[in-house]
């Protein structure tokens, strides 16, 4: 889809400003055209969605406007191509996770694991066992919910991997290493005129080899001349059945004093990724002290990858390319070897459970 920014207009932009003003977000006086008042809508909508509040409404933002219309029994739930998404499918997984039936994470997506969800509850309560959550099947949910049953499901499961024997090695395991951006949208440019895609190329390749030396799969989610999208890169990765996804991207911001590193795991109202977060925190710790800059902490988001993984996914954004003196540093080969061994050794400590000590190396 083409991005609606400041200074689009038309038929797509009203849509928008539909949409924002019946979830309470008002765009008054700027009908038709995306100026200041749809802008300031856009990023509130955003930070309450969980995703990057630029203020453009792309593929993620757009997804989640149109998913926030929708209310459970508005329509009838089931599995399609492309899957389908929306506020309706997050209240059916937290209603059936609540009631100890695995629908996973309550992320909105009528996957594989919210569909046996949905049968092994028709199977439990005497209906139709066809995975469809029709009229029938959300009335029983409605009388069976239990708002303050102890845990989720899937948080269940979450802990219950999180306490398992770790592996010795990370030889064999399937890893999916993703280099943010493309060269369709290649992301920010620091002062030199590099491109965000060309770091991320260059980190991803050298964290290839690293772990490729240490036994492990790596499959790697685009090429340097490719450009799938986030939810292609999230499909390939469940497809591909990898254990782990860490995704490269370079953080950027008008004012050019902005540094430091962050990471970023699924998370949204209550729902959290437990093993997303845990490899969020190892990777942004060994690149912080690995690297010098400032961390600027992990958080939580809902965007595309992170959401549509099945695997624990993290995004890092080891340092602001926009930044006079940071910017050119991750363009610097040694400054990109330095990030791709800190991002190895939190990998490896991840997989494992033997926690590389920070600042050493793996």
């Amino acid at each position: 889809m083409e991005l609606i920014q400041v200074g689009s207009a038309g038929v797509e932009v009203e849509d928008v400003q539909r949409r924002l003003g019946d979830l309470g977000l008002p765009c008054d006086g700027d009908s038709g055209v995306f100026a200041s008042r749809t802008l300031a809508a856009v990023r509130a909508f955003q930070q309450q969605r969980g995703l990057p509040a630029d203020g453009i409404v792309g593929p993620d933002t757009w997804h989640a406007l149109v998913g926030a219309s929708f209310r459970l029994g508005d329509r009838m739930l089931y599995v399609t191509r492309p899957i389908l998404q929306g506020d309706d499918v997050r209240d059916l997984q937290r209603r059936l996770n609540q009631l100890g039936f695995d629908a996973g994470y309550e992320d909105g997506l009528y996957g594989s694991q919210t569909f046996e969800a949905v049968r092994d509850f028709q199977l439990n309560v005497g209906l139709t066992s066809d995975g469809i959550a029709g009229p029938d099947t959300i009335d029983l949910l409605r009388r069976l919910y239990r708002q303050h049953q102890e845990a989720p499901a899937y948080a269940v499961r979450e802990r219950e991997w999180l306490r398992s024997a770790p592996r010795l090695s990370v030889a064999g395991v399937r890893i999916m290493i993703d280099p943010g951006h493309s060269p369709e949208l290649p992301g920010f440019v620091n002062p030199d005129g590099i491109e965000e895609q060309q770091v991320t190329w260059e980190i991803a390749a050298l964290l290839e080899g690293r772990l490729a030396a240490l036994g492990a799969h790596v499959i790697l989610a685009r090429g340097p001349a490719t450009s799938p999208t986030p939810s292609e890169r999230a499909q390939h990765a469940n497809e591909e059945g990898v254990e782990a996804i860490l995704s490269i991207h370079c953080n950027g911001m008008p004012s050019p004093a902005a540094h430091g590193a962050a990471a970023y795991y699924f998370g949204h109202e209550g729902a959290v990724s437990e093993r997303g977060r845990l490899l969020a925190q190892l990777a942004l710790d060994h690149v912080v002290a690995g690297t010098g800059t400032l961390n600027c902490r992990t958080h939580p988001s809902t965007t595309a990858l992170l959401r549509e993984s099945r695997a624990p996914a993290v995004l890092v954004e080891p340092g602001f390319l926009t930044h006079p003196e940071e910017g050119r540093a991750l363009a610097d080969p040694a400054h990109q070897r330095a990030i791709a061994a800190a991002l190895a050794d939190g990998l490896v400590g991840f997989l494992t459970g033997a926690r590389v000590p920070v600042g050493a190396t793996a």
